[in-house]
Protein backbone atom coordinates (compact mmCIF):
# COMPACT_ATOMS: atom_id res chain seq x y z
CA UNK A 1 0.00 0.00 0.00
CA UNK A 2 2.49 2.28 0.77
CA UNK A 3 4.24 2.42 -2.64
CA UNK A 4 0.76 3.31 -4.08
CA UNK A 5 0.82 5.91 -1.70
CA UNK A 6 3.99 7.49 -2.58
CA UNK A 7 2.84 6.92 -6.43
CA UNK A 8 -0.24 9.22 -5.48
CA UNK A 9 1.70 11.98 -3.58
CA UNK A 10 4.29 12.20 -6.06
CA UNK A 11 1.45 12.38 -8.98
CA UNK A 12 -0.15 15.14 -6.83
CA UNK A 13 3.20 17.14 -6.11
CA UNK A 14 3.56 17.11 -10.27
CA UNK A 15 0.54 18.73 -10.06
CA UNK A 16 1.35 21.27 -7.40
CA UNK A 17 0.64 20.10 -4.25
CA UNK A 18 1.04 21.36 -1.75
CA UNK A 19 0.75 24.64 -2.39
CA UNK A 20 -3.17 23.94 -3.77
CA UNK A 21 -5.54 21.64 -4.06
CA UNK A 22 -5.72 18.88 -6.15
CA UNK A 23 -7.91 16.91 -8.20
CA UNK A 24 -7.77 13.42 -9.72
CA UNK A 25 -10.35 11.47 -11.29
CA UNK A 26 -12.43 9.35 -8.42
CA UNK A 27 -13.46 6.22 -10.57
CA UNK A 28 -9.56 5.93 -11.87
CA UNK A 29 -8.07 6.00 -8.33
CA UNK A 30 -10.89 3.05 -7.08
CA UNK A 31 -10.12 1.62 -9.90
CA UNK A 32 -5.85 1.33 -10.12
CA UNK A 33 -6.03 0.76 -5.99
CA UNK A 34 -8.54 -2.48 -6.86
CA UNK A 35 -6.52 -3.69 -9.48
CA UNK A 36 -3.59 -3.94 -6.45
CA UNK A 37 -5.73 -5.39 -4.05
CA UNK A 38 -6.08 -2.68 -2.06
CA UNK A 39 -9.43 -0.52 -0.64
CA UNK A 40 -9.34 2.82 -1.99
CA UNK A 41 -10.49 4.08 1.18
CA UNK A 42 -8.11 2.58 3.46
CA UNK A 43 -5.68 4.34 0.88
CA UNK A 44 -7.35 7.66 1.65
CA UNK A 45 -7.11 6.85 5.42
CA UNK A 46 -3.27 6.24 5.29
CA UNK A 47 -2.67 9.66 3.69
CA UNK A 48 -4.40 11.28 6.30
CA UNK A 49 -2.86 9.28 9.26
CA UNK A 50 0.97 9.11 8.05
CA UNK A 51 0.90 12.19 5.80
CA UNK A 52 -1.75 14.67 6.67
CA UNK A 53 -3.30 14.64 3.43
CA UNK A 54 -7.23 14.72 2.99
CA UNK A 55 -9.15 13.12 -0.07
CA UNK A 56 -12.71 15.00 -0.58
CA UNK A 57 -14.77 12.13 -2.55
CA UNK A 58 -16.86 14.09 -5.57
CA UNK A 59 -18.90 12.17 -8.53
CA UNK A 60 -16.34 12.94 -10.89
CA UNK A 61 -13.03 14.26 -8.74
CA UNK A 62 -11.30 13.56 -5.39
CA UNK A 63 -10.11 16.96 -4.28
CA UNK A 64 -6.81 16.73 -2.17
CA UNK A 65 -5.69 18.96 0.36
CA UNK A 66 -3.04 19.42 3.68
CA UNK A 67 -5.24 18.64 6.39
CA UNK A 68 -5.17 21.36 9.21
CA UNK A 69 -2.12 19.43 11.01
CA UNK A 70 -0.04 19.04 7.58
CA UNK A 71 -0.75 22.27 6.64
CA UNK A 72 0.22 23.98 10.18
CA UNK A 73 3.31 21.99 9.33
CA UNK A 74 3.71 23.32 6.26
CA UNK A 75 3.53 26.90 7.48
CA UNK A 76 6.02 25.83 10.38
CA UNK A 77 8.18 24.16 7.75
CA UNK A 78 8.35 27.68 5.73
CA UNK A 79 8.84 29.86 8.91
CA UNK A 80 11.63 27.94 9.72
CA UNK A 81 13.27 28.06 6.33
CA UNK A 82 13.09 31.62 5.83
CA UNK A 83 15.14 31.94 9.14
CA UNK A 84 17.94 29.87 7.22
CA UNK A 85 21.10 31.51 6.23
CA UNK A 86 22.18 30.98 2.41
CA UNK A 87 24.04 27.97 3.62
CA UNK A 88 21.66 26.33 6.22
CA UNK A 89 19.82 26.51 3.10
CA UNK A 90 21.77 25.03 0.18
CA UNK A 91 22.52 21.74 3.15
CA UNK A 92 18.81 21.33 3.41
CA UNK A 93 18.37 21.44 -0.17
CA UNK A 94 21.28 18.60 -0.59
CA UNK A 95 20.21 16.30 2.42
CA UNK A 96 16.20 16.73 0.17
CA UNK A 97 17.76 15.78 -3.10
CA UNK A 98 19.49 12.49 -1.53
CA UNK A 99 16.40 11.33 0.55
CA UNK A 100 14.45 11.68 -2.12
CA UNK A 101 16.78 9.56 -4.27
CA UNK A 102 16.83 6.96 -2.10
Amino acid sequence: MEEFIQQIIKNLANNGFPHKRVSLPTEKMFEIADGKGLSFNAVLDQLKEKHQITGEIGPDTIVFSLSQAGSDMFSKAQEMMSKMSPEEMQDLMQKAQDWLKK
